[in-house]
């Protein structure tokens, strides 16, 4: 418990009042003096007695650098308050701050800002008086763990890297299912002319079995120390553009594996294992069954497929995430 800049200016003015009333004898003053000491006692008291607040949070949802996030945090207590929430590095709080009266709800912006697990709060309440002369701070235990994403960048040259991966086109990777009636916004290159031959009354197309979910590649990454954002930004590039084409993904990285899967949920699987990975091999070092080599050090990012070697910035066509405007699970 502490006073405030006011409660040092009431104690000082009490100091002073005093000494004046006994250096000249002016009673007059205890009558200004003794109701500002009594104010004063009143509001040690009151902040002594004030309850710890009890704060909710919200949860806040994954995302990339640039990504923002909305925060509400809820203080339950009595008085008036003044709310700083915490944010560690990697995140930027835009007015995390508050002065209010308790019970309340702060609510305010962060920006992610880079790669990581990182922690907002705890809440600092500091609690005063209702004339603002002593305080009291509470640092509360609750904090929210806010899950970075590594940063994914369109690249160039998608066919040609899962051709050269799954030995065959990687988007015509289908194959004859049926026929069927013709309806209107069918594409015409999927018209069978020979069946329709047959019957000018009717024209047929072509249905495709898609079978790409069978295709599936293993990424494996590694790294020197210090280049671990580059490494999971590399491999995070590479697993969203295979898994856009329906390709499952098996990712290997220092810090873990996320098995072979597709989807949604598993794409989210292998940008947590990215977030969190530090610098180093995987487990092993086992290559023999890696499709996509990408390896980070002083001399930049490369990609090998089997005995072809690039940099990743020959490949990469945009610094744009991507993923921005899409729905991010977990």
């Amino acid at each position: 418990m502490n006073l405030t800049r006011r409660g040092y200016a009431v104690v000082a003015l009490v100091v002073v009042g005093e000494v004046f009333a006994l250096a000249f004898g002016a009673q007059a003053l205890n009558a200004i003096v003794a109701p500002v000491l009594v104010a004063l006692l009143g509001a040690v008291v009151q902040v002594h007695r004030a309850d710890e607040p009890t704060v909710d949070r919200s949860a806040v949802s994954p995302g990339f650098p640039g990504d923002t996030r909305e925060v509400s945090v809820v203080a339950d207590g009595r008085g008036v308050a003044t709310l700083a929430d915490g944010a560690a590095d990697g995140l930027v709080a835009e007015g995390a701050s508050d002065e209010t009266t308790l019970p309340t709800e702060l609510g305010y912006t962060v920006t992610l800002a880079e790669r990581g697990r990182h922690k907002l709060g705890p809440l600092a309440v500091t609690v005063s008086d209702v004339l603002g002369l002593v305080e009291r701070r509470f640092d509360t235990r609750v904090t929210t763990n806010v899950l970075v994403y590594p940063s994914v960048h369109q690249l160039a040259g998608r066919e040609r890297i899962l051709e050269k991966v799954l030995d065959r086109d990687a988007v015509e990777r289908q194959e004859f299912d049926a026929l069927r009636e013709y309806v209107p916004g069918d594409p015409l290159r999927d018209v069978h002319w020979k069946s329709t031959a047959k019957d000018p009354e009717e024209m047929y197309v072509t249905e495709f079995a898609d079978r790409r979910i069978e295709d599936s590649v293993v990424i494996a990454a590694s790294c020197e120390s210090g280049y671990a954002d580059e490494m999971a930004t590399a491999a995070a590039s590479l697993a969203v553009m295979a898994l856009d084409v329906d390709v499952a993904v098996e990712v290997r990285a220092p810090s873990g594996r996320v098995p072979v899967g597709s989807g949604i949920d598993h794409r989210d699987e292998v940008l947590k294992l990215l977030a969190l990975t530090r610098a180093g091999r995987p487990a092993g070092d086992a290559t023999d069954d890696v499709d996509l080599q990408v390896h980070a050090d002083a001399g930049g990012v490369t990609l090998s497929v089997g005995t072809t070697t690039h940099t990743i910035e020959e490949l990469t066509v945009s610094r744009a995430n991507p993923l921005a405007d899409r729905e991010v699970t977990g």
